[in-house]
């Protein structure tokens, strides 16, 4: 009867510990709590309010004239039987595709030569960086005015004995330019960040391998993109977020066209959102453009793990 007793008036004490710890451990870390609250503040004002705002939002057929009227999924069922939605998806895919193979090997290629012995080795790390310390819009104007109709493009290509390109009228054309301007302005980045993990590399490594016969070729196959995977999942992450975020490049270039060829999700996003004033539209594109974000990453993260078991 005793025993019985002391174990229910005991219960309480075992229920109330762990808050009674959890609550020092709080009191404990207030200094932290201060010093991240900026942090925090921003990050629920700046970007927290307006993801859970656009999710909401999208539920809704807004305009700026009217108050919101809720429609459930019907934003979404219109998008996905839009025309334009499905061009524009097709056009992003097609322009991150090429676009996520060239800035993750090219760059991997330049890192490799950019970590030998080479003459003028700083000269040209600072060359290949330059272009990313220079704004898109700043690019995209130089080079529409490369391959504009009477620009240097056409000329050399006069010069070679061709006839004049229709560069930025011909779809095609249109897209393998922006490709190439948007490989071109991050191979710089990339590079850089190759570069820093290959220098981390051990050198016994290289030399013992040297000292059992391998090639240099041989030692780099072998040690060094070993020793990049974690870094080549990192780019082939980043990579696909920003092209499937494609935007500045065609608005500039191109304005989408010709005939919609280089359409872009965003810009289809930017066109209801800012330029009709469809807010719940647009707020419903932002959502799949998420979603498929978020699909990509996690694909991207399985063929990792696979990879690396």
């Amino acid at each position: 009867m005793h025993d019985a007793r002391a174990s229910t008036i005991s219960l309480p004490a075992q229920r109330t510990a762990p808050r009674s710890a959890f609550v020092r451990k709080l009191r404990g870390s207030q200094a932290a709590y201060v010093l991240l609250s900026p942090y925090l503040i921003l990050f629920v004002v700046v970007l927290a309010y307006p993801l859970l705002y656009s999710l909401w939002l999208s539920l809704f057929d807004a305009t700026l004239n009217r108050a919101p009227t809720f429609v459930g999924a019907g934003n979404f069922i219109t998008l996905f039987t839009d025309p334009e939605f499905h061009t524009a998806l097709r056009n992003t895919f097609y322009f991150a595709f090429f676009a996520v193979l060239g800035e993750t090997t090219l760059p991997l290629l330049m890192a490799l030569a950019m970590n030998e012995r080479l003459p003028f080795r700083t000269l040209f790390r600072t060359a290949f960086f330059l272009p990313v310390v220079t704004s898109w819009v700043v690019v995209s104007l130089i080079w529409s005015m490369l391959f504009a109709q009477q620009g240097l493009m056409n000329t050399i290509v006069q010069v070679l004995g061709f006839g004049p390109q229709p560069f930025f009228s011909n779809g095609g054309q249109a897209m393998w330019i922006i490709i190439a301007l948007s490989i071109w302005k991050n191979l710089g980045y990339y590079m850089v960040i190759y570069l820093a993990a290959l220098q981390g590399v051990p050198q016994d490594l290289y030399e013992a391998a040297a000292v059992d016969g391998a090639t240099r070729w041989r030692q780099l196959w072998h040690i060094a993109v070993p020793a990049l995977r974690p870094v080549i999942y990192f780019v082939l992450t980043i990579s696909i977020i920003t092209s499937m975020q494609l935007f500045t490049q065609p608005f500039i270039m191109t304005n989408g066209g010709p005939l919609n060829a280089t359409l872009s999700i965003v810009q289809l996003l930017y066109r209801h959102a800012f330029v009709q004033l469809e807010f719940g539209y647009g707020s419903a594109i932002a959502t799949v453009l998420l979603v498929l974000l978020v699909a990509l990453a996690l694909i991207n993260k399985r063929v990792h793990d696979l990879v690396i078991q």
